[in-house]
């Protein structure tokens, strides 16, 4: 009781303040400041943590959905991913393992649900290849739920992927002296030398993506599941010899460093 009639009293405190400052400015025939977002600048998601956001980390042959997709569909043991060629659009929409094409993202262990890898050589060939990614980088991308025909879906714009280097680097730490390593992240060059996208921009696709038509995606088709037997180690995806993956050179993109 006593905390709520602090509560209470700081409300009414509150709702004073302000009427006290309109009367001054009303005596002073002075309006609050009206402010318009015309120039400002929205910074990606990616630069803040992403640790409890929606996202799929794909790396050559393997794509994961981490647990903040998983809990925001929990109970959903099969999905359906398809692919905008044009859009460079990834999208999942929940489906029964009865479907022809369904994919296994999550199991149930004990009494909790958790997420799972999703080998497919193809069909994450097809995306690097779509994106001019680095076989060699892990990429991640974060996600958002929205509205379809089929129901609540999520959707994956890989145009906005952050690429990890394959390896750590090894650097001292100036205040203790200790040998850390630190993993170089790069966002994509449309963030090349300012702060993020234009806030107007963002409110205008914002309303657009609040909908989902699946018209012009094409599916995975038929996703590698390998089968491995216990104590067994798991062997590397095979690659035709006749056609070995180039690897692309890293783009010059800005970069941030990431402690390991």
């Amino acid at each position: 009781m006593e905390e709520k009639s602090r509560a209470q009293e700081l409300s009414v405190r509150e709702i004073s303040l302000i009427r006290e400052l309109a009367q001054i400015r009303k005596e002073h025939k002075r309006e609050l400041e009206y402010e318009k977002f015309d120039g400002y600048e929205l910074p990606p998601r990616t630069q803040f943590s992403i640790l409890n956001k929606p996202a799929v980390s794909i790396k050559y042959g393997v794509m994961k959905f981490n647990m903040a997709c998983i809990r925001l569909f929990e109970g959903i043991k099969y999905v359906l991913p398809i692919l905008h060629p044009n859009k460079k659009r990834l999208a999942l929409i929940m489906c029964p393992e009865e479907d022809s094409a369904s994919v296994e993202w999550a199991r149930q262990k004990d009494e909790n649900w958790v997420n799972k890898d999703i080998t497919s050589l193809e069909f994450v060939e097809n995306i690097f290849r779509l994106m001019n990614w680095n076989r060699e980088c892990r990429y991640k991308v974060l996600g958002r739920v929205a509205n379809s025909d089929q129901g609540l879906c999520m959707l994956f714009d890989l145009e906005e992927a952050i690429m990890f280097t394959p390896k750590p680097q090894e650097y001292t730490d100036p205040l203790t002296g200790e040998m850390k390593k630190k993993q170089i992240k790069f966002f994509p060059d449309v963030y090349k030398d300012r702060i993020g996208k234009s806030y107007n921009d963002y409110i205008a696709g914002h309303q657009m993506n609040l909908f989902e038509d699946f018209i012009g995606y094409q599916g995975s088709v038929v996703l590698d599941e390998p089968v491995q037997e216990e104590n067994t180690a798991p062997k590397p995806p095979m690659r035709q010899k006749s056609e070995p993956p180039e690897n692309t050179a890293l783009p010059h993109l800005p970069e941030q460093s990431v402690d390991m």
